[in-house]
């Protein structure tokens, strides 16, 4: 899954691991020249626009895979002096993704374009490809990097080309293009839970708790969630409505870890793994597809754990 961005507000790709989560709703992206087209974007660079004001048009003609499905792979077995097979764990392959374009207008102009492409397919780095879907009124993202075919291109005359690049998704599952988040904190300094205080007396219970928070999947496929533990924080207990736990070893005051719940890693700022963090009777916990989760946190300590999730479609 892609990484969540270190600063929401400023950068929906890139992440720093500086653990800044402040967020603010980024403003869509606005091509270079007004067009009608569907976007198609790879690392910032647009694709589909048609014609920009600067006399250069630039269209998509063709993508593959994109709205196919990921290749599976069942893995069944043949049963042995019995009939039919065994089922195998499925899994999903990558997703390779084929962009037809082409490109006309000024030779110069032409050149800096094949330029921005070719810097992109010979990118060691992965890098967001979005491309938008006018019926259904979303944009859905992945991190690609083009591996083995090269980019090709083919001249048509002194005002134009076209080209074709394949690019591939390591993780096969689109995703949102935004984030969304929720802040879990304690409700107070004593072990706490999604239940309400033993208090004696009259008191009317609250519509939200603040160490709960709904976490909602609107796409076809379960969707994990990055989970950044601040501490102080000790005996903690991050749970879902449905199975799945997440028990983390005591974080000492102002320690920082990243966690991702699908996969359960978790590594420091830095990038060192804290694996050990992880305490036995933990199980993945996954936002289920089309669906809304509530999530709880239960600790000791003043510190918070902070989420971020996208919607998943395969």
């Amino acid at each position: 899954m892609p990484r969540p961005p270190a600063n929401l507000a400023a950068d929906t790709r890139g992440y720093d691991r500086s653990f800044d989560w402040a967020y603010v709703e980024p403003e869509p992206p606005q091509p270079p020249g007004a067009g009608p087209l569907i976007p198609v974007i790879w690392d910032g660079l647009w694709l589909n626009v048609g014609d920009r004001d600067d006399g250069l048009c630039v269209v998509v003609t063709g993508v593959e895979g994109w709205l196919d499905s990921p290749p599976f792979n069942g893995n069944d077995v043949s049963r042995v002096i019995s009939d039919g097979s065994a089922w195998g764990p499925k899994v999903l392959n990558s997703r390779t993704i084929v962009i037809h374009g082409a490109a006309a207008g000024p030779r110069a102009l032409l050149g800096q374009f094949r330029d921005e492409l070719t810097a992109r397919a010979a990118s060691r780095e992965p890098a967001e490809l979005l491309i938008g879907d006018y019926d259904l009124q979303r944009v859905l993202t992945a991190d690609v990097r083009a591996g083995t075919d090269a980019y090709r291109h083919t001249a048509l005359g002194r005002g134009g080309f076209r080209y074709q690049v394949t690019v591939t998704a390591a993780d096969p599952l689109l995703y949102a293009a935004q984030w969304q988040t929720a802040i879990l904190t304690n409700l107070g300094d004593e072990l706490s839970g999604r239940e309400y205080p033993r208090e004696y007396g009259w008191a009317y219970g609250l519509p939200s708790l603040p160490n709960s928070a709904l976490l909602a999947n609107a796409g076809n496929h379960e969707t994990p969630v990055y989970a950044v533990y601040r501490g102080y924080l000790s005996q903690s207990t991050l749970t879902a409505t449905r199975n799945g736990i997440i028990r983390l070893a005591q974080l000492e005051d102002q320690m920082e870890i990243l966690v991702n719940s699908g996969t359960l890693t978790a590594e420091a700022a830095a990038g060192m793994s804290r694996a050990s963090y992880i305490l036995p009777g933990s199980r993945p916990m996954l936002i289920p597809a089309r669906t809304a989760q509530r999530w709880s946190l239960r600790a000791v300590g003043q510190g918070s754990v902070s989420l971020a999730w996208r919607s998943a479609w395969a």
